[in-house]
């Protein structure tokens, strides 16, 4: 169940609408070992509010309680059994704290670009022009440090369920990190 929640506060704060919890509820494998199950996420590519292309200013600001597209359902058992237990819900919360205090999301953005950006340059079959790579990841950038600072009011106002406007979003465009269009997606 550790693992599980953990995997939630990544995946909350990615907000993967293309996953388990999305419409389509798909996305992952659970793998079964000496009785333990362990999930397997996969197929990220549509992450940071994409899979949609809805409006930044309420994606960004998505309650971190509210992960279910559509509600909470039966059909999402992992996620049921965090937001009903209590202790569970105050570990959830607990990591997600610290997630936010000791994970450096721009420091790891700013590699990856680096390590990547000499071979997007240089790509032939790219989806997407080096100018659209750049604007991607400025917006990424912005996206990661308002998602944050959202999650972070959220957690300080005990705010976690319902739906508030913590931060303004309203000047990005969540489709320069891409979506479903482009790469006949």
């Amino acid at each position: 169940i550790d693992q599980v929640i953990r995997y939630f506060v990544v995946h909350k704060y990615v907000l993967n609408g293309d996953s388990y919890t999305g419409s389509m509820i798909h996305n992952y494998y659970l793998y079964e070992e000496d009785g333990r199950m362990a999930m397997i996420p996969w197929d990220y590519n549509l992450a940071f509010g994409t899979f949609q292309g809805g409006d930044a200013q309420k994606t960004i600001n998505t309650p971190i309680d509210s992960p279910i597209s559509g509600g909470a359902s039966d059909d999402r058992p992992m996620w049921n059994w965090i937001v009903a237990n209590e202790e569970y819900t105050q570990l959830y919360h607990q990591y997600f704290a610290e997630f936010l205090d000791s994970v450096d999301v721009a420091g790891i953005l700013n590699d990856a670009y680096a390590l990547i950006k000499p071979y997007v340059q240089k790509d032939p079959t790219a989806f997407y022009s080096f100018e659209e790579f750049e604007a991607g990841v400025e917006t990424m950038r912005q996206f990661c440090a308002l998602r944050t600072q959202s999650i972070a009011a959220q957690l300080a106002n005990g705010k976690t369920a319902e739906t508030m406007e913590y931060v303004d979003a309203s000047g990005l465009n969540l489709s320069d990190m891409g979506s479903m269009n482009k790469g006949g997606g």
